[in-house]
């Protein structure tokens, strides 16, 4: 399978528990399969400036252990219930994805910014945070400390948000296996392994 051609284009945000668990099942699937492929990630913040930031709470914290960690664990996933309250927004770590695709490092910056917020319960809304992801990657720190101030990558990130939430899309993720949409995105190995052999 190493020849395979595939290119995964997938809508989401990082503060989605379905987006992390979602991922992970996907990143072992394509290291099972020997596949590598191009990744397109389009944002879609699910609580973009002005709208009002989530509240976690008990509310949460149930919803949670009912619908996600059960889940989880069944494909031996570990997840952790991130209490920051408010939730984090997002579009800083989405404009910090503009730097790390620009070193080559796109895939490894949006499962390291999951892992922070889901593994670590980091603040992913925090310049520092990111700035400290980024240099265990090995993007320059300084670069990108100066990107997320200055705000370099702030517009293009609102305009693909912007259009992303006007594509024909149901759930948060969303995948696209070479442009063909996935309806309902895989929630095992085995299913995520026949839509990609299949695709």
């Amino acid at each position: 399978m190493k020849n395979k051609k595939l290119e995964i284009s997938i809508i989401l945000d990082f503060v989605c528990p379905y987006c992390f668990i979602s991922e992970k099942i996907l990143e072992e699937v394509l290291t099972k399969l020997k596949i590598e492929p191009t990744f397109k990630f389009l944002p879609y913040e699910l609580s973009p400036s002005p709208d009002p930031q989530t509240v976690i709470g008990e509310e949460k914290l149930e919803y949670f252990k009912k619908n996600i960690e059960g889940w989880a664990k069944k494909e031996n996933i570990k997840i952790n219930f991130n209490s920051l309250s408010p939730r984090p927004r997002t579009s800083l770590a989405f404009e910090g994805l503009y730097l790390a695709e620009k070193y080559g490092k796109g895939i490894q910056y949006i499962r390291a910014i999951l892992d922070a917020y889901w593994l670590n319960n980091k603040d992913i809304g925090s310049i520092g945070t990111l700035v400290e992801i980024s240099e265990k990657l090995n993007i320059p720190k300084e670069e990108m400390k100066e990107v997320l101030i200055s705000g370099k990558y702030k517009e293009a990130h609102i305009s693909l948000n912007e259009k992303v939430s006007e594509f024909d899309f149901e759930v948060v993720p969303t995948f696209y296996l070479n442009e063909n949409q996935i309806k309902e995105f895989p929630r095992d190995i085995i299913t995520w392994e026949e839509v990609i052999l299949n695709s």
